[in-house]
């Protein structure tokens, strides 16, 4: 049986589709969605594939998803395999650093970590160089999460506090 013939059998749910195009706004997962429309809309391949601007490959290849599991298959992530550049025993480092230390420990005149920060005292520890988006995913890995930092995290205690206003007084008298 042909693709074409396939899919004229497979039944298009219009609610289904609706609900799975605006619950994932990756714009791959809707191109895949939208190509299917189209066809069941009565268009051609070679409209679907102008219309989107896709390869004539990954309209096949939508198709026999599609074909195979239904709308459900379109809305698969793309897995792709990454190099790991840190080890387990790194990834064990940089999770006790987080939970234990402070980035001051590693030179740097913050007392929050962020991002940047983690990449900083990665790239100076293990000379390994990463992005933002990566750190969160090591993070999710590890089970941690981020955040946003405030100064209201923590409050000091009154005395302490105190002590601090005046010893920033005087050295800023200085």
């Amino acid at each position: 049986m042909t693709r074409s013939e396939q899919l004229s059998r497979k039944s298009f749910e219009q609610e289904e589709w609706q609900k799975l195009f605006y619950k994932y706004q990756q714009q791959y997962i809707r191109r895949r969605l939208e190509a299917i429309k189209c066809l069941h809309d009565g268009k051609t391949r070679q409209e679907v594939m102008d219309k989107l601007g896709c390869a004539r490959q990954s309209l096949i290849t939508w198709i026999d998803m599609y074909c195979q599991g239904g709308l459900k298959a379109l809305v698969t992530p793309i897995k792709s395999k990454r190099i790991q550049r840190l080890g387990c025993e790194e990834k064990e480092q940089i999770k006790k650093m987080l939970l234990q230390e402070k980035p001051t420990d590693y030179g740097i005149d913050r007392q929050i970590w962020t991002g940047k920060i983690i990449i900083e005292v990665i790239q100076q520890r293990w000379g390994i160089e990463l992005k933002d988006s990566r750190i969160y995913d090591i993070l999710k890995e590890m089970g941690l999460s981020h955040q946003k930092a405030h100064r209201d995290y923590e409050n000091s205690e009154p005395k302490v506090q105190k002590e601090f206003v005046v010893t920033i007084k005087k050295n800023w008298q200085n």
